[in-house]
């Protein structure tokens, strides 16, 4: 496969955009990073697994929605998390989960490939509600197939942040690395995903749940 995303031109888009909206996202990292410590230290197992996978969900959506200018809140955040849909994003990501598991006790080297496969997952749970719950990673790894190191090497252009943001005692993930590197993703994801129904990938009908 030839085509691909521009990587570079994505993160130029997500450092304009992020701006108009960085306390909202820093709220939303905080939150998120609150939670994950709560869990950590109260719980393990399933529960973790249901929400740490529920809130990748919403918060992949919500990124989106700044990619499409649709300016949400932290509010907005809040609704998706209780969607109605809860269900349906919920066993997507478990089986998802199980799945990248399983593929991980043959050999630790697959089940990083198939984590990199099934990584649009929550971005298709969230856009596409007719998708079914074991549709959505079947999707997704479609979707990535001749991708998956243009992810990798994507996801290596923030390790300078990430160590910077090392010396700023985190802070600087908060209000920028994360929401930049969380944005540069949905981007990612919007520009794949036009990719592979441009190239007869994935179809419209599928997307739109027609064909389960």
């Amino acid at each position: 496969m030839g085509n691909t995303f521009d990587r570079v031109a994505i993160k130029q888009d997500a450092r304009e955009r992020i701006g108009v909206h960085r306390w909202q996202c820093a709220g939303i990292v905080l939150i998120v990073m609150l939670v994950n410590m709560l869990l950590g230290g109260l719980t393990a197992g399933l529960i973790s697994i249901i929400v740490t996978g529920v809130l990748a969900v919403s918060v992949g959506g919500f990124y989106l929605r700044i990619w499409h200018d649709k300016n949400p809140d932290i509010a907005d955040w809040f609704n998706d998390i209780i969607s109605p849909d809860f269900l349906r994003r919920m066993g997507g990501m478990l089986w998802m989960q199980l799945k990248v598991m399983l593929w991980s006790l043959l050999l630790f080297i697959p089940g990083i490939i198939k984590a990199y496969a099934y990584t649009l997952t929550p971005y298709i749970l969230y856009e596409y509600p007719n998708v079914s719950a074991t549709e959505a990673s079947r999707l997704s790894e479609r979707i990535m197939n001749g991708h998956k190191m243009d992810m990798f090497i994507a996801q290596m252009s923030f390790l300078p942040w990430i160590i910077a943001s090392a010396f700023t005692l985190g802070i600087l993930n908060i209000v920028h690395v994360t929401p930049y590197m969380e944005l540069t993703f949905a981007g990612i994801y919007e520009e794949l995903k036009q990719i592979a129904l441009d190239e007869g990938v994935i179809t419209d009908a599928e997307l739109n749940g027609a064909i389960n």
